[in-house]
């Protein structure tokens, strides 16, 4: 593999930022319009992707884990750095197909390629983008900013992400394996909402139930979360599913807290910051034990 070629072929005509002096340097020159964000995101085939998945739909896929995590911290996303670490058996058109994954979503999102870096192994492949994004206000929302009975709220249905992988391993509902290949992510409105309303905020990925006990001991609180509420993208009333569906992860949501019993257009009232840490699940009033596992870890 050349990779010179590739890079020429592939990746150059993406990169149009003046910032990036057509790639004939080392170093990007960063757009700066005020208080300036930066998240990275690493997939990892076998681990967040499966060899199978059609390679566009992962680059889709790495693109918006990144947008996500600058729309929940109340910005919007400006600039990317790119690093591939592509396997010998893969080929070169599977390498296009990624990269027209990533240049759609880059163009669907309003994001500039400012550079990054490509080399060949023996390993998976291993998929790295570094995200900037310009906030909103005068800094990001963090999670730190949560209150005692502030009020919990997600946007979009949770548990698309476990449902559409397990299509994607054995057949099964074809807009679920949607869902999985190319998440769903929360549009930029929700960054705007984020800025005005939430006093804590983080994207959801690695399942409801770990990244609300993350958000609110991170604000000091724990978290009271009433299952029946949450917006499941296969409602049920088993109580097994609707953890499972709570803990599977891949849904790329925006939790937040904001001032008790607000109502937020776009999102869902799921719960409440407490006093007392730890996660408190409730079912119709009923408390209900943690699951084992809250979510996806590494």
């Amino acid at each position: 593999m050349d990779e010179h070629t590739w890079i020429e072929r592939y990746i150059a005509p993406m990169v149009t930022s003046e910032g990036a002096d057509a790639l004939r340097d080392d170093v990007a020159l960063l757009t700066a319009l005020g208080p300036t964000i930066a998240t990275m995101d690493t997939l990892v085939e076998g681990v967040h992707f499966l060899p199978t998945d059609p390679m566009s739909s992962v680059g889709q896929k790495l693109v918006r884990v990144n947008v996500s995590d600058i729309h929940a911290k109340a910005a919007e996303p400006l600039e990317a750095l790119l690093s591939i670490a592509w396997p010998g058996n893969r080929t070169e058109q599977a390498f296009a197909q990624f990269m027209s994954g990533v240049q759609m979503d880059l163009d669907t999102f309003g994001v500039s390629l400012i550079g990054g870096d490509l080399v060949h192994h023996d390993g998976p492949l291993t998929l790295t983008l570094t995200l900037t994004g310009r906030c909103l206000g005068k800094a990001p929302v963090r999670r730190t900013g949560g209150r005692v009975g502030d009020t919990l709220y997600i946007n979009g249905e949770i548990g698309w992400g476990g449902i559409g992988l397990k299509a994607a391993r054995e057949g099964g509902d074809p807009h679920a394996l949607e869902h999985y290949q190319v998440p769903r992510i929360s549009p930029a409105t929700a960054a705007h909402t984020v800025a005005d309303l939430a006093s804590a905020s983080m994207d959801v990925s690695d399942g409801l139930l770990i990244d609300a006990l993350r958000l609110a001991t991170a604000s000091g609180c724990g978290a009271a979360i009433d299952l029946e509420r949450v917006p499941l993208a296969s409602p049920t009333t088993e109580l097994a599913e609707i953890l499972a569906q709570c803990t599977a992860g891949d849904d790329y949501r925006i939790l937040l807290s904001a001032q008790q019993n607000k109502v937020i257009p776009g999102f869902t009232r799921v719960g409440t910051l407490t006093e007392s840490p730890g996660l408190d699940l409730r079912y119709d009033g009923q408390r209900v034990n943690p699951p084992s596992t809250l979510g996806f870890e590494h």
